[in-house]
Formats: C-alpha cells, sequence, structure tokens
C-alpha cells in the first residue's frame, strides 16, 4: 500500500510539472532563421534578426537602449582550409566570430574579428548573441555605410574576389564590409 501511494505521488508531480511550459511571446526583434553561407575555405552562420532602429542608433552614437549599448555577434566563420588576413592581421584555420562594437566615450562604432571555441555561439535565438572572451585577432573602425533600400532584418552575404572574400553585413539602411584575403 505504502509503495503505491509512493509511485501515486510521483505521477501526480509529473503531471503537475513535467508538462512542457506555455509557449512564450517571441519578442519583436526575434530571428526567423540561422542562415549558413559557404565560400571557398570559409563557412558562415548568422541570425536574421529584425531591424531595430533606436538599438541600432545607440549601438551607432551611443545611448542607453540595452541591446545598442553592448556588443553584438553579426556572425559566426570557420576558415576550413587556409589562413587568411584581415586588414595584414592573420586570421586562422578554425572557428572566429564577428563582432559589432557600440560606439564609446564619443568614439565610433568598432569591427572585430575574434577567436572562440567550437561552442554554438547562438544558443538564446530571442536575443542578438553577446561574444564571449576570446583572443582578438582584428579590430578596426566599423565604416558602416548608408545603402539602400533599407533591410528588413540582418542580412549577410560572401562577394567571392580573387584574393579572398567579402563579408558583406546589411542592416537597416547600413551595410559594414570586412575583407578576408589569401
Amino acid at each position: 500500500m505504502r509503495f503505491d501511494r509512493a509511485v501515486l505521488a510521483v505521477v501526480a508531480l509529473f503531471a503537475a510539472f513535467g508538462r512542457p511550459a506555455v509557449a512564450q511571446e517571441m519578442p519583436p526583434n526575434a530571428p526567423h532563421y540561422v542562415k549558413s553561407l559557404e565560400a571557398p575555405g570559409l563557412e558562415l552562420r548568422f541570425l536574421d534578426f529584425k531591424w531595430d532602429q533606436e538599438a541600432f542608433d545607440t549601438l551607432r552614437n551611443g545611448g542607453t537602449h540595452p541591446i545598442g549599448s553592448r556588443s553584438w555577434v553579426l556572425a559566426r566563420l570557420v576558415l576550413t582550409k587556409n589562413p587568411m588576413r584581415c586588414e595584414g592581421k592573420i586570421i586562422p584555420v578554425g572557428p572566429a566570430i564577428l563582432i559589432l562594437n557600440p560606439a564609446k566615450k564619443g568614439g565610433a562604432p568598432t569591427v572585430e574579428l575574434r577567436a572562440i571555441d567550437m561552442r554554438e555561439i547562438f544558443v538564446d535565438m530571442n536575443v542578438v548573441a553577446e561574444p564571449p572572451p576570446g583572443e582578438t585577432y582584428f579590430v578596426g573602425p566599423a565604416q558602416l555605410r548608408p545603402v539602400e533600400p533599407k533591410a528588413a532584418r540582418l542580412d549577410v552575404r560572401l562577394n567571392e574576389r580573387k584574393d579572398g572574400v567579402d563579408v558583406i553585413t546589411h542592416y537597416g539602411d547600413r551595410e559594414l564590409t570586412v575583407t578576408l584575403t589569401r
């Protein structure tokens, strides 16, 4: 009899707490997809976050928007065959992340390529990923050129060149190009 009560208690607990949680509403800028691109010797993944003018303005000019005041992982890259260079700095074979750092103390935003281990960087699909610590391979000014039309979601494309590849991010009305050379 005692065993039966214990089994019933465990079953009741699973029934009460083992149910799937009620679906949470997705944030308005949540991505729709994890997208993958490839070029010779390069694999790239990114999330297509929705354009957020206020967050991007904070990232570019400073401000208080919580997402715009911290660094953003734009993409995860894996060099698969040979090292490449970015502005003369060596990017070794293996995984790296492309980061857009916010403007600080009246300065401009910067772009960074940083080493990362093989962990999945896009763990929480509801927020722009924060970069984990790692060795910085390259950091320089983020040349955010105005472009038309405005992209409703973050988009990345690869432009293969004779001597390497351009990684081109398009977010809202701005485009950023990072050139990797062989």
